[in-house]
């Protein structure tokens, strides 16, 4: 294993909570058997009353000093989560992993459940999808991880990856974010995904690829969210929809509706989860995506200049927005 305190600049975050030492777990006796010892020795000692009383103050003092710096320690944490000048990588005891290369196209998109009681990082890249999973330990653990609940976008509780072993705080969660926008900044504003057919769905920035269509999002557009019901042979599911057009340029987002969505009402960004019921869209626009983006896909939108007017495809309720 590499040995990241070598990497200058390198930014190291534990993963996963830290139980208590062993030693730890003795701070209260060792302190107790400390300060039964300094009133034994102010009882027994043939000394000077003050002197008597110095050595159990001195007991005392040692006692109190003793249980604070055993009180504090940690046992390692599980693993690391390793920002250096060529990758995230998470280190594990025995082995190692990359994340990602900084080098490589990539982008991070926070998810959160819709109580922001946790959260997860995704990094996307053309090559795979990384997860790390974020805890929130303590109330006010936000009001120090402000970038981390700024950038976060709600996905369905059920679909976020949990594994409390190997997660970031919240704050070293923020920690990591500033870092990457101080040195890469246009990585949070990115997301590389697949369709359903293998072809490209890229979010960068000021533009939005689906296959060989290009939707530049500072430049006005037309979009609106919808759900529609996809009835099949022996079964009929519930399905949502992001219909995007600009120019020649039409296309629509899918995917399958979570089963988890009653406590996502009171999420911050509830309104981009506001549907109108619609008819399934034809096949040929239909780009089926991981339900997971939805969400980030529809927020980016939600930030281009957008046209109003009534749609021409009569699958699609009228859209209205701003100028």
């Amino acid at each position: 294993m590499r040995d990241v305190r070598s990497a200058p600049g390198a930014l190291k975050l534990a993963l996963g909570p830290r139980a208590p030492a062993p030693a730890a777990r003795m701070a209260s006796i060792v302190a107790a058997l400390l300060v039964a010892a300094a009133i034994a020795l102010a009882l027994v000692l043939p000394f000077a009353v003050w002197m008597r009383a110095g050595v159990a103050l001195a007991l005392v003092a040692g006692a109190a000093a003793a249980h604070h710096l055993l009180s504090r320690r940690m046992q390692p944490p599980h693993g690391w989560l390793v920002l250096d000048a060529q990758t995230i990588r998470r280190v594990e005891p025995g082995r190692e992993s990359k994340l990602v290369a900084l080098r490589e196209p990539f982008g991070v998109t926070v998810l959160a459940r819709s109580d922001r009681s946790a959260f997860v990082l995704a990094l996307t890249s053309p090559a795979a999808t990384r997860f790390v999973p974020v805890r929130v330990e303590k109330e006010g653990d936000l009001a120090e991880a402000r970038m981390l609940a700024e950038k976060a976008t709600t996905a369905p509780e059920s679909d976020l990856p949990v594994d409390e072993a190997m997660s970031l705080s919240a704050r070293d969660a923020d920690r990591l974010l500033r870092a990457l926008a101080a040195r890469l900044p246009a990585v949070l504003e990115r997301v590389y995904l697949f369709d359903a057919d293998g072809d490209p769905v890229v979010l960068d920035r000021t533009e939005l690829r689906v296959g060989s269509r290009r939707i530049d999002l500072a430049s006005p557009l037309e979009w609106r969210p919808f759900v529609f019901q996809e009835t099949g042979a022996h079964v009929s599911s519930l399905c949502q929809a992001t219909w995007v057009r600009q120019g020649e340029a039409e296309v629509v987002l899918v995917s399958p509706m979570a089963g988890d969505t009653r406590n996502t009402k009171c999420a911050p960004d509830a309104r981009l989860m506001q549907a109108s019921p619609g008819e399934p869209p034809p096949r040929d626009q239909r780009r089926a995506i991981d339900r997971l983006f939805m969400l980030p896909l529809r927020k980016a939108l939600d930030g281009a200049p957008r046209i109003s007017r009534v749609p021409s495809s009569p699958s699609q309720p009228t859209t209205e927005g701003r100028a």
